[in-house]
């Protein structure tokens, strides 16, 4: 009997044994906890780290894998190594988002999260695209990564595009001939939310008051360097929703035609000067932004168009353009009335010099009168390239300069002079330069009274230095296309361009301004002193006589025009026009004359 009971518990044993490997089995091939807990479903966690889809895919991908490569160990190698490659290409991706995280979302939600009182429930959605902000993380590539990319770019991507571009270009025809039906079928369809790039911000409070809506605004315009954007709030339910979208770029070319149109209801201290985000007319004031303005920006990205555009605008309005250029960017304003065009050191010398003195004596009769006292007409001073042109005044006082003279050129303390005062004088300076240092402007102290700077094709240094105030976005490539910085906010702008008979036709002002200034500063040659006269045949006598010519004021003496050291600079039309009138005067062989 005893014996009996054992082969029945023995049998049952068995029977369990077998049940449990097949337990085991079935739960090891579906993916669910080989101990059987419950809490573990097969398309989500639950309890585990893994679904249990994945789980299924690790315990039957491991040995299908091994049995693999045991087989076709070639082949098994090269899947490897492509799996390798996808994997740590999405680990990059992995740390640039976690950095992406670190950089912007965090910092935000840092300081949104105390003003309105919540330590949870706020999130924050930043779309990386939104202002090219991830490749701001990305550093400099290595010459190897360089040579890297380039290899791909020529031998590896034009095979990977080949047949996207073909189905592409197939899927096009199929649109274009299905066209005249699909036209009529939208009537039937239902419009949806279109939702490009954006920052989205979701706060579990039913209101938030307009207080709190400001200061979060500000802490997303300030925190993330994206700008012109569309803010919306919606507080319509359980929870606060905002949303911040792109506005639509600026347009590609912005013309003549625009400028006639914005031109004439402009202010005589505002200027149009182009369109920005959502197709918005961009003006500057010369009355409450600044005085001055700032150009920086590479070769060819369009500076002297930007200068030329307000430039018009002043003399259109009566007013006049003092123009400091050794390599002739501005040939449109060659002959035009009220252009001061000066092309040599000894000429943008006298010129600066002249202008800081009128602005002298514009801020002292100011000083009597009222405070909307018109001192006269407004004076446009343009810098070409100023890292060269403060190089050539300075050489040119070192060759000229006296014993006596101050070391530092009365030119460039004359610049400087008309930075600090121009704004009651109506004078005000345009600044050019590929990289606008303290030292190109004469100081750390003189660059500060640029309160409009614009940027265009720079570089991070340059951004850093001109405007750190302000959140840089990624320079665009598109010609004309400026980032105008005031008040450390940047507008992006498409800066309207002019023709040159463009420009000449609304540079001409109704009152058919005389030439004066262009005859004040006259053109390469025309100014020298008396010795340098004698010399070119000018005048006909020899130097005393005509020092006492001059000191007896025969004839009409000419005024001197500037000074070269300590010699009076002389205009050559004004000394001919003496010269002839002192021949019919002077009876022939008197006073020293040469034969």
């Amino acid at each position: 009997m005893a014996d009996t009971v054992r082969i029945v518990e023995l049998e049952k044993l068995l029977r369990r044994r077998k049940h449990r490997v097949l337990r085991l089995t079935y739960r090891y091939l579906s993916g669910r906890p080989l101990s059987g807990r419950d809490g573990y479903p097969y398309r989500r966690r639950g309890a585990g780290r893994l679904a249990g889809w994945q789980r299924q895919v690790y315990r039957l991908g491991v040995p299908a894998t091994a049995g693999a490569v045991a087989v076709f160990p070639d082949q098994a190698l090269t899947a490897a190594a492509a799996i390798a490659v996808g994997a740590a290409w999405r680990g990059r991706r992995r740390l640039v988002q976690r950095r992406f995280h670190r950089e912007y979302i965090a910092p935000t939600l840092a300081a949104i999260t105390p003003p309105l009182g919540l330590q949870t429930g706020v999130r924050l959605h930043v779309d990386p695209s939104l202002g090219n902000l991830t490749p701001r993380l990305a550093k400099p590539l290595s010459p190897a990564e360089e040579a890297a990319r380039a290899w791909y770019g020529q031998h590896v991507e034009p095979v990977l595009r080949w047949l996207p571009e073909r189905a592409q270009r197939g899927l096009w025809a199929l649109q274009r001939r299905a066209r005249p039906v699909t036209s009529r079928l939208e009537v039937f369809r239902r419009p949806g939310e279109e939702v490009g790039p954006r920052i989205e911000l979701l706060i579990d409070t039913p209101y938030v008051t307009k207080e709190q809506r400001q200061l979060v605004s500000s802490i997303v315009g300030s925190k993330i360097p994206v700008a012109d954007l569309v803010e919306a709030w919606h507080q319509v339910g359980p929870r606060v929703r905002a949303r911040w979208t792109v506005r639509k770029r600026p347009p590609a070319i912005v013309g003549h035609d625009q400028v006639l149109a914005h031109f004439p209801r402009l202010a005589e201290w505002e200027f149009y000067i182009g369109q920005g985000a959502g197709d918005v007319p961009i003006v500057i004031s010369l009355r409450d932004d600044s005085p001055h303005i700032a150009e920086s920006a590479g070769s060819g990205a369009g500076k002297s168009v930007l200068a030329m555009l307000i430039a018009v605008q002043v003399l259109a309005r009566g007013g006049r353009v003092v123009i400091l250029d050794r390599k002739g960017s501005h040939r449109w304003a060659l002959g035009q009335p009220g252009v001061d065009y000066c092309s040599r050191p000894a000429q943008m010398h006298d010129a600066l010099l002249r202008e800081a003195a009128e602005a002298d004596e514009r801020n002292t009769l100011a000083l009597h009168e009222e405070d909307d006292w018109d001192p006269g007409p407004r004076t446009l001073i343009i810098c070409e390239e100023l890292n060269a042109t403060i190089g050539m005044l300075a050489n040119y006082w070192a060759d000229v300069r006296e014993k006596g003279d101050p070391k530092r050129s009365p030119a460039i303390s004359a610049l400087g002079d008309l930075l600090f005062m121009g704004r009651a004088a109506k004078k005000n300076v345009l600044a050019i330069a590929q990289m606008l240092t303290a030292r190109a402007i004469g100081g750390p102290e003189a660059r500060e009274n640029f309160g409009i700077r614009c940027l265009a094709r720079y570089t991070s240094n340059a951004w850093k230095m001109l405007v750190p105030e302000a959140s840089m976005p990624r320079a665009s490539r598109t010609l004309g296309r400026w980032q105008v910085v005031i008040g450390g906010q940047a507008t992006e702008v498409q800066v309207a361009y002019l023709t040159t008979a463009q420009a000449r036709a609304l540079a001409t002002s109704p009152s058919d301004l005389d030439n004066g200034l262009s005859r004040d500063v006259p053109g390469d040659g025309d100014m020298m002193t008396l010795k340098d006269a004698i010399d070119a045949g000018v005048l006909p006598w020899k130097y005393e006589a005509a020092k006492k010519r001059m000191q007896r004021r025969v004839g009409r003496v000419p005024a001197a025009r500037g000074k070269r050291g300590g010699a009076d600079l002389y205009a050559r039309v004004d000394l001919v026009e003496w010269t002839s009138e002192a021949r019919i005067s002077i009876p022939p062989g008197a006073g020293g004359l040469r034969t």
